[in-house]
C-alpha cells in the first residue's frame, strides 16, 4: 500500500532526533571528540536502516505489494509538485435515525494526468465512550484525474447496540496508473427527487459516453437542502449501460430534511466488465410487448424475447424503463433470463419497482443485454414440454402447467414462464417459477403465479419451459 515508505521513512528520522537530543540533554560535557564520534554512529546506524528499506522495499516489489514502477516514479516527482495525494474532503457526515446510520463522503483526485486504483475504506462506529460499535468496509475502484467523487454508506444497528457518538473512516489505495484513454464515462441527466412521508425516491438518466457497453455498476445518490447541506441520499446497482447510450435509475433514499437538489455518482465495482462492439445486440430480438399502469400505481406487463444466436445464451438481461408525458423516469423494471436456447422464445414479465407518489407512466423502452454464448453447452434444442395448462385461484391469479422432460437424463429443476392476455390480444402480466425434479420421460406440475392488473380481465396465456441456471443433468 502507498503508506509503507512513510513508516520506515519514519524510523530513520525518529533515530536522528533521538541521537541528536542526547547532544543538548545530558548530565556531562561533550566534547569535539565525543561529537565527532556520536555523529559518525548517527551516520552509521542511518545507512544500515537505509539499506534495510531499500531491501524490504525491493522484496515487496517482487511479490507484488506495491504499485508498478511507473506509479512509484510518479510518487518520488511530489517534490517537483507533479503528484499529489488522493484527498478526503471535509465536508462528510453521518446521521442516525433509529437503527439506520447514514453515512456521506467525498474523494477528490487533484491529479490531471493519474487515476487513482483500488481505494479501499472503512467506516468504524463508536458510542460515547469510544467503543466500537461496528465497521463495514467497501472500495471504488478508480477515482479518475480531477475528479471528486461522493460516496453514500449505510449501516444497520440491532436495537440493542448503544447511540452513535462519533464515525471514522479509514482509507488507502492500491496504486495509481495512467489514464492511456481511459476516461470516466458516466453523465447524469434530469434527476428527479420525489417526495413521500415514508419512501422517498430518486429517478434519472446515466449516461455512457464511451462506446464500450459496461455491466456492474454502482449508483451514489446525494441530496441537498436550499443550503447546500448534505440531507440524505442511498444507492442501488444497474447491471449494465449500453455503450454511448443511457440507462434510467431508480432507487429508495433516506431524506431527514427537505431536498433541493441531487448529485450521481456512477462508479465501477470489482465485478465490473465492459463490452466492445455492438453486434452482441442482435443475438436477441423481442417479438412482443406491452405495459401499462394499473389503477393503484402500479406498472404490469411483459415481453417475448427470442434468442437468435447459434449457441445458448446464459444470463440474459431484461431492463424497461418508464416515463411520464414530460420524459422523466418513473420507475423501472428488471428480469434476468437464466438460459435461452438457440431459436427459443421465452415470455417474462419484469419485476418492476413501485411507482413514485403523485408519478404517471405513459410511456417505456425496452433493453435486453443478451446473456453469454455457451459453445459446450448440453442442450441445443429444448426437450421439455408443456403437456397441459390452466388458470386456476380463487382470482384467476395462477397458471397451473404440467411439463414433461423428454430428454435421455433426469434434470434437478427447470424455468416456467407464462404471460397472460386479455381479451384484445394484449399482454396484460405473468410470472414465473420453478419445477422440482422431473426424471427422463417424467412430468411434474408447476403452479405459477401471475400479477396482472385488478381492472382487467385475462382471456388466454401461454407457458415456456426452459432449463435454469441451476439444472442439472443427472
Amino acid at each position: 500500500m502507498q503508506n509503507r515508505k512513510l513508516i520506515f521513512i519514519s524510523i530513520i528520522i525518529l533515530v536522528l532526533t533521538t541521537s541528536l537530543a542526547c547532544l543538548g540533554f545530558g548530565s556531562r560535557s561533550i566534547n569535539e571528540d565525543d561529537i565527532s564520534e556520536i555523529v559518525e554512529g548517527i551516520a552509521e546506524e542511518v545507512v544500515d536502516i537505509a539499506e534495510e528499506v531499500e531491501e524490504e522495499i525491493l522484496s515487496d516489489e517482487e511479490e507484488g505489494d506495491t504499485p508498478p514502477a511507473e506509479v512509484t516514479e510518479e510518487a518520488e516527482s511530489d517534490s517537483t509538485g507533479g503528484f499529489q495525494e488522493l484527498v478526503m474532503l471535509d465536508n462528510n457526515i453521518w446521521i442516525q435515525e433509529e437503527t439506520t446510520v447514514f453515512i456521506s463522503f467525498f474523494f477528490e483526485n487533484p491529479n490531471s494526468d493519474l487515476i487513482f486504483e483500488d481505494v479501499d475504506y472503512t467506516v468504524y462506529l463508536y458510542d460515547a465512550n469510544g467503543n466500537e460499535i461496528g465497521s463495514d468496509y467497501s472500495f471504488v475502484r478508480w477515482i479518475f484525474p480531477n475528479q471528486t467523487f461522493g460516496i453514500v454508506f449505510n449501516y444497520y444497528l440491532s436495537e440493542d447496540d448503544p447511540a452513535v457518538d462519533s464515525v471514522t473512516i479509514d482509507w488507502e489505495y492500491d496504486g495509481t496508473i495512467e489514464p492511456d484513454g481511459f476516461t470516466y464515462p458516466f453523465s447524469i441527466d434530469d434527476t428527479v427527487f420525489w417526495p413521500d412521508e415514508y419512501y422517498p425516491m430518486v429517478t434519472g438518466r446515466i449516461n455512457n459516453n464511451n462506446p464500450e457497453t459496461y455491466t456492474e455498476i454502482r449508483v451514489n445518490i446525494i441530496c441537498y437542502n436550499s443550503a447546500g447541506n448534505i440531507v440524505g441520499g442511498g444507492y442501488s446497482y444497474l447491471d449494465f449501460i449500453p455503450g454511448e447510450d443511457y440507462m434510467g435509475f431508480i432507487d429508495y433514499v433516506d431524506a431527514f430534511d427537505e431536498v433541493a437538489s441531487i448529485e450521481v455518482y456512477p462508479t465501477f465495482t470489482y465485478s465490473s466488465e465492459y463490452i466492445e462492439g455492438n453486434d452482441f445486440w442482435t443475438d436477441i430480438s423481442i417479438l412482443n410487448d406491452n405495459f401499462y399502469e394499473g389503477p393503484y400505481g402500479s406498472v404490469y406487463g411483459g415481453l417475448i424475447v427470442q434468442n437468435n444466436a447459434e449457441y445458448p445464451l446464459e444470463d440474459s438481461i431484461v431492463y424497461v424503463t418508464f416515463y411520464d408525458d414530460a420524459g422523466h423516469v418513473t420507475t423501472t423494471g428488471y428480469v434476468d433470463i437464466d438460459m435461452l436456447l438457440p431459436g427459443e422464445t421465452v415470455g417474462v414479465s419484469p419485476w418492476v419497482t413501485s411507482l413514485p407518489e403523485n408519478a404517471v407512466t405513459t410511456e417505456y423502452d425496452i433493453l435486453v443485454l443478451p446473456g453469454e454464448r455457451l459453445t459446450d453447452y448440453e442442450l441445443t434444442e429444448n426437450p421439455f414440454t408443456v403437456t397441459s395448462a390452466n388458470v386456476t385461484g380463487d382470482y384467476d391469479n395462477y397458471v397451473t402447467a404440467t411439463v414433461t422432460n423428454n430428454y435421455s437424463k433426469d434434470v434437478t429443476e427447470v424455468n416456467v414462464y407464462a404471460l397472460i392476455y386479455n381479451t384484445d390480444g394484449q399482454i396484460i402480466g405473468g410470472g414465473y417459477d420453478w419445477s422440482e425434479a422431473i426424471p427422463s420421460n417424467g412430468s411434474t406440475d408447476v403452479e405459477i403465479w401471475v400479477s396482472y392488473s385488478s381492472d382487467e380481465v385475462p382471456d388466454t396465456f401461454d407457458v415456456w419451459v426452459l432449463p435454469s441456471y441451476w439444472t442439472e443433468f443427472e
